[in-house]
């Protein structure tokens, strides 16, 4: 009893305190610094962990480009084979090849890197997440693979052979077609690469719902709003300027907005 009793008297004569990691003898501007790197380990953590994810999705972008250059070849020449017989492609100058074999790695290395970057970010930005919540991010990555893909075949069948005939032949009857072949690979990639990331659409909204901003009930109260934006993106992101590819492409979102709102429903949000 005679020592319990003292350990109060002892740390007041110490100056110390036994539930405090920092002694209270220290100077306060001493005491504060401790205390405050104490706070600050989480963001340093946080950091760390921010870091990490972009190494990892920088690396994936890497390795992505590089498989891209090497197939960029073939690549070229399956995009060339969705032209018109009468078109004539022509290098303008030294090295154009060389700059589509790049603009197609860039892209492909983009689409294959996708997963990876989207898992990272999903992962950085919905932090603390449980079994069910994990297993909700893989598939939504899964989801938004599959639906780039599906964007990408739906726009190599139906919108890049379309827009690409209504444009030759449009003006064909004024002058004859030769392409620059650096412009027309930039043209394919990109309206292949923009349909791609637009049908993004449903897994985004499906995402969304999850924290409450939207609801299924909200998406078809205020379809007119979305009307009018999917239109203003469409012509925002489309590389082409003709209202033809721009409202195929508006279309075609305009069905995945609809289809977002049945799973979102089922899950009673």
């Amino acid at each position: 009893m005679s020592d319990s009793s003292q350990l109060p008297q002892f740390f007041e004569r110490s100056g110390t305190d036994p539930g405090l990691s920092v002694p209270s003898s220290l100077p306060d501007a001493t005491r504060q610094a401790a205390h405050t790197d104490e706070l600050a380990m989480p963001l340093v953590d946080h950091i760390a962990e921010l870091r990490n994810r972009v190494l990892w999705s920088v690396l994936a972008l890497v390795i992505g480009i590089g498989v891209g250059f090497y197939f960029s070849l073939p690549v070229i020449r399956v995009l060339k084979a969705m032209a018109p017989d009468s078109i004539v492609f022509i290098q303008l100058q030294p090295g154009e090849v060389l700059m589509a074999s790049i603009r197609v790695a860039f892209y492909m290395g983009l689409g294959l890197a996708a997963p990876v970057i989207l898992y990272n970010l999903l992962r950085f930005v919905l932090p603390g997440l449980q079994g069910r919540e994990r297993g909700m991010v893989t598939w939504a990555v899964l989801g938004g693979t599959l639906l780039f893909v599906a964007g990408t075949v739906f726009a190599y069948f139906f919108v890049v052979p379309t827009a690409i005939s209504f444009l030759v032949d449009y003006g064909q009857q004024i002058a004859q077609t030769h392409l620059s072949i650096e412009h027309y690979i930039s043209f394919c990639a990109g309206l292949l690469f923009v349909t791609g990331g637009m049908f993004e659409l449903p897994m985004v909204l499906f995402l969304l719902s999850f924290t409450g901003l939207i609801t299924s009930e909200k998406l078809l109260r205020e379809w007119r709003w979305a009307t009018i934006l999917v239109f203003i993106a469409s012509a925002v992101v489309t590389p082409t300027q003709d209202p033809f590819t721009m409202s195929i492409v508006a279309f075609a979102m305009l069905c995945l907005y609809a289809l977002s709102i049945v799973p979102i429903k089922l899950c009673g949000r």
